[in-house]
């Protein structure tokens, strides 16, 4: 009783309300703030309702619905009204439809032409398409609107592999309406990924020649320079920096590096110490000296002490997963092992899910007898990868050195079955699988599988 009560007002209310409300609904609908409602003359009651109905269905998502509302509206009047095709191209569009959304926005156009949002809608269905020629041609009519479509262009011209271009419309756009920082990281992309370093240095220099005070540019030039391996270059940046702020960490990133190719040590460290405990400089920045160092320090092992000042300075600033790497890769050859695990376990701390890095530390594990720790990582990681046969070959050792052999026997059964055309690593398991068996008192068993050992190596 009390929903036919309901409906009954409604239907009343609707009545009432719909002739007086229809011209301010459709005004409040249309997407163009200057859009005359009186243009749209007299329509039906059934354009009406149709309409009405088309705003309803696509305001609670139901897009087909809606467009097959809108098409009764335009099989009515289906040239007095662009607004109708611009309704129902966005509705093509909600369902991901680009080639029918592009028709309707383009007979909108063929009606009213040049309607900015009209041409912005059909540049991102252009885009979307991946259809950068018609994209192009959109967003050239737009910029006729606001030059700021010149980023929007840049876009087409990066997507194209049209870098340079795309640098030239940026360059356009920062001289007419002033730089900014979504342009400025858009033309380091770009610079990126032209690989026109020449065209950076001079936009940098023409920079600081307007602006001599910015310690910014000086900064990025000394960068861009070291990336370039143009240590010459980033050390006359460095000293010009340095009469802009003698005190700026900056310098000793160019000063190191020329320092050091210059067999000033002493100068490069004491560079390299002040680059690591810069709270100004990145950590990429501070990565990429530490790491020049040991590059150094590897030829020329009597500077190991400062090495492990500058590590421990390091460790205290930044946390790098490949930066610990590389140093337990250093230690490694050098034979100290016992030195490289720490740096390992920090690396694993900071990129858990590493395989390489697991499968690394936890062999580095077993060799330094650290079997619980192993035991604990291969355990770890085998959550993450069920299938990798060296984690399980690694906890069966593990096991096994702690004499948990019925455990082992588990592991170890588990993992043999994931190897496959790897001799070597079957000779391991069915090894481990003898030493587990012979531990549990099962010498029968563990003699089988000391015999698999043999006749796989014969095989070999």
């Amino acid at each position: 009783m009390k929903k036919g009560i309901y409906i009954l007002i409604l239907t009343i209310a609707f009545t009432l309300i719909k002739d007086r409300a229809y011209g301010q609904f459709l005004k409040e609908a249309n997407p163009f703030a200057d859009e005359n409602v009186d243009d749209l003359g007299n329509v039906s009651d059934d354009f009406q309702t149709s309409f009405f109905e088309a705003l309803k269905q696509k305001g609670i998502e139901n897009y087909e619905r809606a467009i097959m509302e809108l098409n009764k509206c335009i099989s009515m009047s289906p040239s007095s009204h662009p607004i109708l095709y611009f309704e129902r191209g966005k509705n093509h569009v909600f369902l991901k439809k680009y080639d029918e959304a592009a028709l309707d926005f383009n007979k909108f156009l063929e009606l009213e032409p040049n309607n900015e949002d009209v041409l912005e809608a059909l540049y991102e269905v252009y885009f979307q398409q991946r259809d950068y020629d018609a994209a192009e041609a959109t967003v050239k009519n737009l910029i006729n609107f606001d030059v700021q479509y010149k980023e929007d262009l840049a876009r087409i011209y990066t997507s194209t592999k049209r870098y340079n271009e795309a640098l030239d419309l940026i360059d356009e756009l920062d001289e007419e309406i002033g730089t900014d920082i979504y342009r400025d990281r858009l033309k380091n992309r770009l610079y990126l990924l032209s690989g026109d370093t020449s065209r950076q240095v001079k936009a940098i220099e023409k920079n600081i020649a307007s602006n001599p005070k910015s310690e910014a540019e000086y900064l990025k030039l000394i960068l861009l320079y070291s990336e370039q391996g143009n240590t010459q270059k980033a050390y006359e940046t460095a000293l010009e920096l340095q009469k802009v702020n003698p005190y700026a960490d900056e310098v000793h990133l160019a000063l190191y590096k020329f320092n050091l190719n210059d067999n000033k040590i002493d100068e490069a460290i004491s560079s390299m110490q002040k680059v690591l405990e810069s709270t100004r400089m990145s950590a990429a920045a501070k990565h990429r000296v530490l790491n020049d160092f040991v590059l150094f320090v590897n030829g020329n092992p009597q500077y190991e002490p400062q090495l492990e000042k500058a590590i421990a300075v390091f460790d205290t600033q930044v946390g790098d997963s490949n930066i610990y790497q590389e140093l337990a890769s250093y230690y490694i050859k050098k034979g100290s092992k016992d030195k490289a695990l720490p740096y390992l376990k920090k690396a694993l701390q900071s990129d858990s899910e590493n395989l390489e890095l697991i499968k690394n530390t936890s062999l580095l594990l077993l060799d330094s007898g650290s079997f619980k720790d192993a035991e604990e990582i291969a355990a770890n990681a085998l959550d993450l990868y069920p299938s990798q046969p060296l984690l399980y070959l690694t906890y069966g050792v593990a096991l096994n050195n702690q004499g948990k052999f019925k455990a082992a026997i588990d592991q170890l059964e588990l993992g043999v079955d994931y190897v496959i055309d790897d001799v070597k690593m079957e000779i391991d398991f069915y090894q481990q699988l003898g030493d587990a068996h012979k531990g549990d008192g099962n010498a029968s068993t563990a003699s089988k599988y000391y015999n698999k050992v043999e006749q796989l190596k014969a095989q070999g």
